[in-house]
This record gives structure tokens, sequence and C-alpha cells, in this order.
């Protein structure tokens, strides 16, 4: 009996037809959801660092902090503009991959049927 549950554990972790890209989905997401958090908390800082008046206006730390602000904000948003073209890009990459593999696999049972070894 214990054997039996022994291989059932065994075969049930290796097994993961259906089920092959969805953990680096999952990771994927999840990072990205990280990036616009730390992105998000990152302009909050500085933003109230700008208006907690600790630097005179028109003096040079001003001109930084202001600078900083404007360099993070037009980065994070010009990444995730630019995330949905990075997707169709994998996804394009995944269906002719697919592709090739349907193609290796047709011609194989096509060598097969007709007395081929490959």
């Amino acid at each position: 009996m214990r054997s039996i549950l022994s291989i059932r554990k065994s075969l049930e972790k290796k097994n993961k037809k259906g089920v092959l890209g969805m953990e680096d989905v999952k990771s994927t997401m999840l990072f990205l959801l990280v990036l616009a958090v730390v992105a998000i908390a990152l302009f909050l800082a500085l933003t109230n660092l700008q208006t907690a008046g600790l630097f005179t206006a028109g003096s040079q730390s001003a001109n930084d902090t202001d600078n900083v602000i404007n360099n993070i904000t037009s980065g994070a948003t010009n990444f995730f503009k630019n995330v949905p073209t990075v997707f169709t890009i994998l996804g394009a990459v995944v269906i002719i991959t697919a592709v090739i593999l349907i193609l290796v696999a047709v011609s194989r049972i096509n060598n097969a049927a007709q007395g081929g070894f490959q």
C-alpha cells in the first residue's frame, strides 16, 4: 500500500500537461505588479520630498528633485506602455515554435509510416 502511494505522488509531480506555462505567466504578472507598486511608491516618496519644503524654490536641489521625478514618471510610463508589445512578440514566438514542433512531429510520423527510422 505504501509503495502505491509513493508511486502515485511521484507521478502527480511529473504530470504537468496542460499547465506548462502557467507558472511562468503567474511569476511574470507578479513581477510586473511588484514593479508597478515599487514605481508608484518611489514616485509618491519623491513627490512628498518635493512638496515638503526642504528645498528653496529654484535652487539646484529643487531642480534636481523635479528632474528625478520627471525621469521616474516617464520611465515607468514608457515601460508599461511597451509591455503589451513584448507580450505580443513572445506570443508570436510561441506560435512559431508550436508550428515547428507540429511539423517535426508530422514528418517523424510520416517517416515511421514509410518504414524509416529517425
